[in-house]
């Protein structure tokens, strides 16, 4: 069993019935599918997080014009190799 720790929430009535309903119609219990929709938006903070830094590394070092040729000229190779010529 998972480590678990029950807390208390206060939601807007709406929020509530929309999330019942929704529990019914995936037959989860209520904590199951609060957990879910936490963990996926969890998931998605961090992903939001790696494309950041990926972005921001990339305005500090931007490839060089030599990277690029490069680059362009392995994927024609590539393609050429493929018969996409």
């Amino acid at each position: 069993m998972i480590n678990a720790t029950k807390i208390a929430i206060s939601l807007p009535t709406e929020d509530l019935k929309r999330i019942e309903k929704i529990r019914k119609e995936m037959r989860m219990q209520r904590s199951a599918l609060i957990d879910m929709a936490i963990r996926v938006w969890l998931d998605h903070r961090d992903k939001q997080k790696m494309i950041q830094q990926y972005e921001e590394g990339y305005r500090n070092h931007p490839e060089s014009i030599d990277e690029i040729k490069a680059m362009e000229e392995l994927s024609a190779d590539a393609f050429a190799e493929e018969g996409w010529k």
